[in-house]
C-alpha cells in the first residue's frame, strides 16, 4: 500500500501548494464539515484504537493490515476519489478548506501510526506536513507519543453505514463487469439486500454517494430476492470429498432436493446446514462447505458477498442510451484536452462531425457536456466542412471527428489547438 499512500500524500501536497492552503490556527469543528469529512475523521479515530490495541498485543501484522485498509480502500479509493471536485474547483471557499484540512489531518494521523512500521516514509511525511510549518513540534515523528483515539469524534452509525455503501459499490462494479456494461452507461436502479436490514436502510440514506459512483438513477432496499434472482447450491467437493468420502453423492442429492434459497440464507448468516440423507442419516455442513451461486432474471445483473446482494436493473431506455453516448463524448474530449496539454481552467470551442446518433445524444445532454469539458460552444458540422486538421476518436460504436479551439481568458477564440 506504499504507492497508494504516496499518491495520496502527493495529491495533497500538489494541490495545497497550487492553492497556497495553510492549516488554520484553530481546527474547524468536525460537526461543521461535510458527511465524507466526518466519516473519514470517525474512521481515523477508530483506526487509532484498532492499531493501538494490536500494538499493545505485539500484533504488528493486524495493525499493518488495518492501516493498509484505511489508506487504500477508505482514504485513497473513496475519500479522495469522491472529493476530487472539491480540490479541483477554482474558488477557495470554506468547503474546499475543510477538504484540505481533513485530508491533511488524515495523512498526519497515518504518518504517526506508521512510524514503528515504516520509519523512513513516515518521517519524510512528518517533516513536510508538520515540522515544515511548525518548528515547535517534536523534531521527529519518532519522538512523539503514540496516538490515542478521541472517541468523541467516532460516529459508529456513520462508519457502519458507509462500510455498507463501500460494499454495495464494490458489488455494483462487479455486477456491471459481469454484464459487460461500462460505468459510463447510466442504469435505472440498483437494488440492495442485506442480511441486516439496517445496512440496506443506511445505504438508501447515503444513496447520493452511490448514484454518481455507479451511475444509476436510484438506490432501493430490497426485502426479498426471489423476484429478481434465484440460488443454485452445490457441494464444495475439495472440502467435502475428503471428509465424507462415498457419502458425497447422497449429500449432492440432498442439496438438490433442499430449498436453495433457505440454504443460501444459512450460508449468508454463517449458520450450519442440516441435511437429511436418503439413508436416514443427518449431516451438518459448514457454510464454507456449500457453494452458492446466483441465477439472474433477464434484464438484471447481480453480485453477492457475505451478508449483501445487489441487483442492477440493466433496462436501457432511449434516454439512458443517449446519456451514455454523451458521457463517452465527454471522455473523448477530455482525452483530447490532455493530448493538447490544455490547462484545467482553459475553456474551449468544439466542432465535430458524427452520425445522427452522436449528434442527437450530444444535443439532448448539451448542458452536461459543456459543463464537463468547459466548452463555450459545441457545434455539429458536416464531415467535409470540419477540416483536415480534425482528430478522429471513437465514441461508443461510432467514429467522431473533432476540431477543438482554445479560448483566451476573455473568452475570445484563439487559433485552433494543434490536434
Amino acid at each position: 500500500f506504499i504507492i497508494p499512500l504516496w499518491n495520496s500524500y502527493s495529491f495533497f501536497v500538489t494541490y495545497a501548494r497550487i492553492d497556497r492552503w495553510t492549516r488554520p490556527a484553530t481546527p474547524s469543528p468536525v460537526a461543521s464539515r461535510s458527511l465524507l469529512d466526518r466519516w473519514i475523521v470517525s474512521r481515523g479515530q477508530e483506526l487509532i484504537a484498532t492499531v493501538r490495541a494490536n500494538m499493545d498485543d505485539y500484533n504488528i501484522q493486524d495493525a499493518s493490515r488495518a492501516i493498509e485498509h484505511f489508506v487504500v480502500e477508505e482514504l485513497s479509493n473513496w475519500y479522495i476519489r469522491r472529493n476530487r471536485r472539491r480540490f479541483w474547483k477554482p474558488e477557495s471557499d470554506q468547503d474546499k478548506s475543510h477538504a484540505y484540512e481533513t485530508l491533511y489531518d488524515s495523512l498526519v494521523l497515518v504518518s504517526h501510526l506508521l512510524a514503528p512500521i515504516l520509519p523512513f516514509l513516515s518521517e519524510t511525511m512528518y517533516q513536510n506536513l508538520v515540522r515544515s510549518i511548525d518548528e515547535t513540534q517534536p523534531e521527529s515523528v519518532h519522538l512523539r507519543d503514540y496516538l490515542t483515539a478521541d472517541l468523541t469524534l467516532v460516529d459508529e452509525t456513520l462508519s457502519r453505514e458507509m462500510a455498507a455503501v463501500l460494499t454495495v459499490v464494490r458489488l455494483g462494479r462487479s455486477a456491471r463487469s459481469e454484464a459487460n456494461i461500462k460505468v459510463r452507461q447510466p442504469l435505472p436502479a440498483i437494488l440492495v439486500h442485506t442480511a441486516d436490514r439496517r445496512d440496506a436502510e443506511g445505504v438508501v440514506r447515503l444513496k447520493d454517494q452511490i448514484l454518481e459512483e455507479l451511475n444509476v438513477k436510484d438506490v432501493r432496499a430490497l426485502d426479498e430476492l426471489g423476484a429478481f434472482v434465484s440460488h443454485e447450491v452445490r457441494p464444495n467437493l475439495p472440502l467435502l470429498g475428503p471428509k465424507y468420502g462415498k457419502r458425497i453423492g447422497a449429500i449432492r442429492s440432498a442439496l438438490t432436493r433442499a430449498d436453495a434459497s433457505e440454504i443460501a440464507a444459512s450460508v449468508e448468516r454463517a449458520d450450519p446446514i442440516e441435511l437429511a440423507l436418503d439413508s436416514g442419516e443427518t449431516v451438518s455442513l459448514l457454510p464454507e462447505e456449500v457453494l452458492v451461486s446466483l441465477r439472474k432474471r433477464e434484464g438484471y445483473a447481480a453480485a453477492q458477498a457475505s451478508g449483501s446482494t445487489v441487483v442492477l436493473d440493466t433496462t436501457l431506455t432511449p434516454e439512458l442510451i443517449d446519456e451514455g453516448i454523451a458521457r463517452d463524448f465527454v471522455r473523448a474530449v477530455q482525452d483530447l484536452r490532455k493530448q493538447l496539454e490544455l490547462k484545467i481552467e482553459n475553456t474551449i470551442q468544439i466542432r465535430f462531425a458524427a452520425d445522427d446518433d452522436i449528434q442527437r445524444a450530444t444535443a439532448a445532454n448539451l448542458a452536461y457536456v459543456e459543463r464537463e469539458v468547459l466548452a463555450t460552444s459545441i457545434a455539429h458540422v458536416e464531415a467535409g466542412v470540419i477540416g483536415e486538421d480534425a482528430t478522429t476518436v471513437k465514441v461508443g460504436k461510432s467514429e467522431v471527428r473533432f476540431s477543438i479551439t482554445r479560448n483566451d481568458p476573455s473568452g475570445q477564440e484563439l487559433p485552433p489547438a494543434d490536434s
